[in-house]
């Protein structure tokens, strides 16, 4: 069957053109359904985002002094862990005074004594200046350098004077030794 359509073209064309309106309509309308249907759970997570956050920067506020008393408390700790590492170098640096004396006592021959003894620090080193006397004349002299020199303590001992004096008619020889301080020893931990 053959099927003529006896509408003027006009009436086709608007017809086509309405369908067309409702059409977009309808996708319009669609399309604005589908987006408020997303919108609405979206805002409630925005509002619930929203007040977590409220209560984050509550909390942060309440917690900001703590915060800063914390951060004041670590600055006061790494300056104290410095002066601390500071009071270990220069202990451990440093030989103990009464192990000095013991082997200087132990490296003094007999008729030799003392006179003066001093410690300088130059940069790293500690140098240690001997003065003293001795009845026995150069021989004892030599054997109390020898005797620093193999000690543990001391090293380069050098001679820098010797004088003769008389006391009482006996001749004395005046002498002054210096010698380094060997570096430092680790330093005992419990003391």
């Amino acid at each position: 069957m053959i099927r003529i359509n006896l509408l003027p073209r006009e009436l086709i064309k608007k017809k086509k053109v309405s369908a067309f309106v409702v059409f977009v309509s309808i996708s319009i309308l669609f399309s604005i359904l589908i987006c408020v249907l997303f919108f609405l759970p979206l805002r409630d997570e925005l509002q619930v985002a929203k007040r977590r956050l409220e209560l984050e920067q509550l909390t942060l506020r309440k917690y900001q002094p703590i915060l800063q008393k914390l951060e004041k408390l670590k600055r006061e700790e790494s300056e104290l862990q410095a002066r601390l590492n500071a009071i270990e170098n220069l202990i451990v640096s440093r030989s103990p005074c009464s192990q000095v004396l013991y082997e200087i006592s132990r490296a003094l021959p007999e008729k030799t004594w003392l006179t003066e003894l001093t410690e300088e620090t130059q940069g790293k080193e500690q140098i240690l200046t001997i003065q003293g006397s001795s009845l026995s004349k150069t021989i004892d002299i030599g054997k109390f350098m020898e005797n620093l020199t193999k000690s543990s303590l001391f090293v380069e001992v050098v001679l820098l004077t010797m004088t003769k004096r008389t006391i009482d008619k006996r001749e004395v020889m005046d002498f002054t030794i210096n010698c380094k301080l060997k570096g430092p020893r680790p330093l005992e931990k419990g003391l």
